[in-house]
């Protein structure tokens, strides 16, 4: 009977990293290769022409010496050029479908005259966003059809984006949007790491020992290593970036899958306690089995696939490869609206899970999770709101360490939940094989 439950989950274990890798190939091919901030590519008359200018990237320029250096293999047929517009003027130029009214709507038009050059961008008392465009001749041409095989302009470029320094020498590659990020992921590996060999034993030897909430922990504990991996791999691309500026794009869509991957993993515990599993259910029965019992669970389920899909199509609407997007496309405000909407179904559920319980402890239990599954959903639309407060070159800064704090403190109590001897000690057998030894006379208790 053992060699057979263990065949199961091997079996288990065996579709969900199939499961992961298929969905992986998934991000793979909606994905655009990431743009770091020192961008190489091709300046193709045909693409301007087709797109009303060729989108080639975004950056937050500051200061007095903020440039733009330049290498071309050829300077083309016609004279290229880059437009750069401000983040309103792209976005109210992009709903013009004049092209000419489109480009009388950019700041700055630099031609590029030789191979190589530099251009100073404008100062501007704060942080600004650029959105920097190539077109040519043709662009605006309509009467000249151009095909691949005569184009004017087919030209290899790297382009260097760069802030200045303390010393007023721009050398900075890193916009003012992601100042400050490498810092921050720097310590949050570092808090991973030291908080991961404190704790990893006792939660090793709570783990094997086995107890209701056992595959609660170890959901906690997976979630948690996929989100330390995660930064670890941001901050690593972010090193590589601050001294080239462009860093490892490859790393960076696999932290971003990695944090998804914790997202889901955190779904689905929440999933399995808000419908009732490992409380009011056998130790010994699926969580799968329980939870198809439910009404709620298809509800749950259609949105979950939903929120799959959804951020499969922000991942090919959006320009560029972000931790946590600024929702900058519908399908973003959609994840936005499709998170606040699941809060409101955990949160329904709950509700009459703790009006049925008749457990005081219990009934703690729930109203403390339900606290802390509206912050761990509700932190994302939140701070998304809460962003546009600020200047627009700040908000992706505050998107991602709100959401990352928010959401790793959450998971610090929710251990502290799952884990408590004298919270759970009438909830789940659990508190007989923890390695926390609490004096009779001290009662820890959780204030939320």
């Amino acid at each position: 009977m053992k060699k057979h439950k263990k065949r199961r989950f091997w079996l288990a274990t065996d579709d969900t990293i199939f499961l992961l890798l298929f969905f992986f190939g998934i991000c793979l091919q909606f994905s655009r290769p990431c743009e770091g901030k020192t961008i190489r590519g091709v300046l193709r008359s045909d693409e301007a022409q087709r797109d009303f200018g060729q989108y080639l990237t975004a950056f937050s320029f500051h200061g007095d010496t903020a440039l733009i250096n330049y290498t071309l293999n050829d300077t083309g047929k016609t004279v290229p050029k880059l437009y750069l517009f401000l983040n309103e003027d792209w976005k109210e130029a992009n709903l013009d479908i004049q092209c000419q009214r489109k480009f009388d709507k950019a700041r700055i038009a630099y031609e590029l005259t030789n191979k190589t050059g530099n251009h100073t961008v404008a100062h501007f008392h704060y942080p600004r966003i650029w959105h920097i465009i190539y077109a040519d001749a043709y662009t605006c041409d309509p009467t000249r059809p151009i095909f691949p095989k005569e184009q004017p302009n087919f030209i290899y470029y790297e382009i260097h984006l760069l802030n200045p320094d303390a010393l007023n020498a721009p050398t900075v590659h890193f916009s003012d949007e992601e100042s400050g990020l490498l810092g921050f992921y720097q310590l949050l590996t570092l808090c991973y790491f030291v908080t991961g060999c404190v704790l990893w034993p006792r939660l090793w030897q709570t783990i094997t020992k086995g107890g209701p909430m056992q595959l609660v922990i170890q959901l906690l504990a997976a979630s948690t290593s996929f989100q330390a991996f995660g930064s670890f791999l941001m901050m690593v691309h972010f090193h590589s970036y601050s001294k080239d500026g462009f860093g490892f794009p490859f790393c960076e869509l696999l932290a971003e899958f990695f944090d998804v991957i914790s997202q889901f993993t955190m779904l689905y515990m929440l999933l399995c306690l808000s419908l009732g599993w490992t409380l009011t259910s056998p130790y010994k029965s699926s969580p799968i089995e329980t939870i198809k019992k439910k009404p709620a669970a298809k509800i749950i389920g259609i949105l979950c696939i939903l929120q799959s899909v959804l951020f499969l199509w922000e991942q090919y609407r959006d320009k560029e490869h972000r931790m946590y997007y600024a929702h900058r496309t519908y399908a973003g405000l959609a994840l936005v609206a499709l998170r606040i909407l699941m809060a409101a179904v955990f949160a329904w559920n709950l509700r009459k899970t703790v009006n049925s319980e008749r457990s005081a402890l219990k009934r703690e239990f729930y109203i403390t999770f339900t606290k802390l599954c509206m912050v761990w959903f509700l932190s994302y639309p939140v701070l998304v709101v809460l962003t546009w407060l600020f200047a627009e070159y700040l908000r992706y800064k505050i998107l991602t360490m709100g959401i990352i704090f928010s959401q790793s403190t959450v998971v610090v109590i929710l251990y502290q939940l799952f884990m408590s001897r004298s919270l759970y000690w009438e909830v789940s057998a659990l508190s007989s094989s923890l390695p926390l030894r609490m004096d009779k006379h001290f009662t820890l208790k959780i204030h939320f």
